[in-house]
Formats: C-alpha cells, structure tokens, sequence
C-alpha cells in the first residue's frame, strides 16, 4: 500500500476504506513502512507532548504510540520532528537532537544516539 490509500485533512487521516483516524495534533507526515502507516503528529511549541509518533494499519487501528522516553519528558518540549527509513529500519528525530530507531512491530525504541 501506498500514499494514495489514504490523504491527510489536517489532524484526520481519511483511509481508502473510508475509515477516518483522528488525533488530537496536525499530522505533519506520513511514511508507509512495513505495511503500516507511520503518523508523525506536528506539535505546537511549547506544548509537552513528546510521543507524536504512531503506527496505523490501513483499516483504521491504531497499533503502537511511539515508547514514552522518560529521560526526554523531565526536559519538557522535546517531539519528534520527522520520520524516515534508514538501512531498512524506521527512525525519528526530535527537537532535542537525538535520533531514535524504532521497532515497526511494536513502537519500543531499539536505540538512541545523540546528534548534535
């Protein structure tokens, strides 16, 4: 499945089944990986919300939030501000400077490293 299975309304995602997923934020972007749709959720500044990072099967069901980072949520604004793959893994980096890989399966966070 592709881009084309779905479009984006602000913070709706209208499926090609007609099923609608609605979060709370804009959705930023979207990465179709491992037959799933990765939502990476635009957060407004200063506001704490740090695991802007979703899986959603392609009828609608939201399967995995990013893993919460404890480390990151004493820091406060710290979300994720995109979404690739990277050697057939699916990172995201934050506004805090660090990279993180992510388990597609799952949403746990398989590795940080800090980037700047």
């Amino acid at each position: 499945m592709d881009k084309e299975n779905y479009h984006i309304d602000q913070k709706k995602m209208i499926l090609e089944t007609g099923n609608i997923v609605e979060f709370d934020f804009p959705i930023k972007e979207t990465l179709v990986f491992d037959g799933k749709i990765i939502v990476l959720l635009d957060i407004l500044e200063n506001t704490k919300y740090n695991q802007n990072v979703f899986a959603i099967d392609f009828d609608g069901k939201t399967l995995w939030q990013i893993e919460r980072t404890e480390n990151l949520d004493k820091i406060g604004y710290c979300p994720f501000i995109s979404i690739e793959t990277e050697n057939l893994k699916l990172v995201s980096f934050n506004w805090c400077g660090f990279k993180f890989t992510v388990d597609a399966k799952t949403g746990a966070v398989t590795e940080r490293i800090f980037t700047k």
